[in-house]
């Protein structure tokens, strides 16, 4: 299938730009622990704000990567289904999903908006010792993934309906050496 042009390839090279610029997060969330696990039993001074910290790159990482994980087809899929219907019934269900995907996350986008919209105004604090803004940060967060998701859900889907006769395929773009 040929590479996607105009608006999905725009979108397409956005997600997996953002996508690859999260995997560092892993790292620093990886140097994080292991400082957590010196300072708490090297140390006997554990801090109180590394397992926070940790969770919200961590989050940072996995929603941000949302679009490129679906602009790549590198989710959990069953492939066994594309064994037994063949490519064109495939082709046709892949569709289908992607449709029913962007109704599940624009209802999720719904239903997360006020939420982050008031915990964003109030500046919505953990409670924690540490006390950082992280309710606030997560709510705000979800909404941006829900965006770039259904964004690279409607390139997705753009893509789908130009290549009328062959399969979707994922549109990997040309790697950087």
């Amino acid at each position: 299938m040929s590479s996607p042009t105009g608006l999905p390839a725009i979108i397409g090279r956005g997600s997996v730009f953002i996508g690859k610029m999260c995997g560092p997060l892993y790292a620093v969330a990886i140097t994080l622990s292991v400082f957590e696990v010196f300072m708490r039993y090297v140390l006997d001074a554990p801090t109180a704000w590394t397992n926070e910290t940790i969770m919200a790159i961590c989050a940072t990482a996995w929603m941000f990567s949302v679009g490129a994980v679906t602009q790549q087809n590198r989710h959990i899929t069953v492939t066994v289904m594309e064994l037994a219907v063949g490519p064109k019934v495939w082709r046709r269900m892949r569709i289908v999903a992607m449709l029913i995907s962007l109704v599940a996350v624009a209802g999720l986008l719904y239903a997360v908006w006020e939420p982050a919209v008031s915990a964003v105004e109030m500046v919505e604090r953990s409670g924690s010792a540490f006390n950082p803004p992280m309710p606030a940060y997560l709510k705000a967060l979800l909404v941006a993934a829900c965006i770039l998701y259904g964004l690279q859900l409607i390139a997705n889907f753009l893509s789908a309906l130009r290549s009328r006769t062959a399969p979707v395929e994922p549109h990997f773009p040309p790697e950087d050496n």
